[in-house]
């Protein structure tokens, strides 16, 4: 009896208070979230896709440092670091270092993760990844090392370089290597700024270019840059109506329903609108879904998903991006809608057949979250438009009788012949009363 009460004795509460101060005794800080900017993509987002948040060839940065996938491309790093100290001076060389090594903690901040990479390695690391795309970018924009340097003279490693920048997870602050650059102080003929630099290296590629920023806008990172990019010229009013954006018809049922679908140039992708124009006959006015033209290539779905991540992470209240893959999404349910949408020349299509488009954009809107969306009067009066079945009707009757000039030309003749027959009867009959 005596045994089985001293086992069944409660623990003393000053030992677990003692353990709790041992368990918590050598946390280390969290990092300050408010100043994070650089993340790690959610598992349930890359769960998706893993390919299209993963380096494929260099890593930047202390996410995927390391790896040996990427190994390869660390003796390139060396390379370029012998090219470049060649191009600036003793003195400059130390300034970044000196830069680097005083920055260090302000540097960790902008990631949403603790490392353990001591000082020396973080701070070398970053040397490195920062004087490789710098060198990269100054080598990009003279023939003579573009036709000479394998990294840059192989059409396809450029482009997965170019990629590989661009990934949430494998990037540096935009004022660090924009500061290094300063720091370097470049002599020659027309030296450009980090901004054109960079800008010239992505718009080497067909629709990559990245719009030239005012001094006033900040940029994080190229993630953030990509983003800004496509945000430009959004109508992002605070006095706009918004909502959630939710059951939204598909292009074919919306074609079905009377809309037409019409392609146009406007500086934002984004801004997509649903309007009417009139006609000679009001009540066959012309309802008119307005959408930009979107160039799908094989990088697209690449870059689409890490901002998509971005704001995931970062604008999980001011989400346009993931609203405008929501409304793309809605509208393309299978490879018909697709059919339609390139018919109309709204998508160009340059991944093959149609059908991949479709499952592109199905998988795209997967374990995202929505904010609410200044294209929500958009939605709500397409869907209004889509359940009134008046319009349905009108649509049918414009399709049957009215396809071209000449069907209806021969359908308004037989209404005028048969208002004309029964003017006629009508009188005759009036006649024999």
């Amino acid at each position: 009896m005596n045994n089985l009460q001293e086992m069944s004795a409660p623990t003393k509460v000053e030992d677990l208070v003692e353990e709790l101060l041992i368990d918590i005794k050598d946390l280390e800080p969290e990092p300050a979230f408010f100043k994070c900017y650089i993340y790690r993509v959610p598992k349930k987002i890359r769960c998706t896709n893993e390919k299209a948040y993963t380096p494929q060839l260099i890593s930047i940065g202390p996410f995927h440092h390391g790896d040996t996938k990427l190994a390869d491309m660390e003796k390139r790093k060396k390379r370029y670091m012998k090219y470049f100290l060649e191009r600036i001076t003793s003195k400059n060389r130390d300034n970044i270092l000196t830069f680097i090594k005083d920055n260090e903690q302000k540097i960790r901040n902008c990631y949403a993760e603790l490392f353990t990479l001591e000082s020396r390695k973080f701070v070398m690391m970053i040397m490195y990844d920062a004087i490789f795309i710098i060198e990269l970018f100054l080598r990009s924009k003279s023939y003579r090392h573009r036709a000479s340097d394998s990294s840059l003279a192989v059409h396809a490693v450029r482009h997965t370089l170019c990629k590989d920048l661009e990934l949430l997870e494998n990037q540096l602050p935009y004022v660090v290597l924009r500061e290094i650059y300063m720091l370097a102080n470049l002599t020659g003929p027309h030296i450009p700024t980090f901004m054109e630099l960079s800008r010239s290296f992505f718009g080497f590629f067909r629709g990559l270019e990245l719009t030239r920023l005012p001094s006033e806008v900040e940029v994080k990172h190229f993630c953030n840059w990509r983003r800004i990019t496509l945000l430009k010229g959004y109508p992002n009013s605070e006095l706009e109506l918004r909502g959630w954006i939710t059951d939204l018809p598909s292009a074919v049922k919306l074609h079905e329903s009377g809309v037409s679908f019409k392609r146009v140039d406007r500086e934002c992708l984004l801004d997509i609108e649903f309007v009417s124009v009139k006609r000679l006959i009001p009540c066959f006015k012309k309802h008119e879904l307005q959408i930009p033209r979107l160039e799908l290539y094989d990088s697209t779905e690449i870059r689409l998903r890490n901002i998509i991540a971005l704001e995931q992470c970062c604008y999980t209240w001011d989400s346009p991006v993931c609203n405008y893959i929501k409304i793309m999404d809605s509208l393309i349910d299978t490879e018909k809608d697709v059919d339609l949408l390139v018919g109309k020349g709204i998508i160009s299509n340059h991944l093959g057949d149609n059908a991949s488009v479709a499952r592109m954009f199905n998988k795209l809107n997967e374990n995202i979250h929505l904010s609410l969306s200044s294209s929500y009067e958009c939605c709500k009066d397409l869907k209004a438009h889509y359940n009134n079945r008046w319009n349905k009707r009108k649509a049918t009757l414009r399709s049957v009788y009215f396809s071209n000039p000449w069907r209806g030309t021969g359908t308004l003749a037989a209404i005028v012949l048969l208002l004309l027959t029964v003017i006629q009867t009508i009188c005759s009959i009036m006649q024999v009363v």
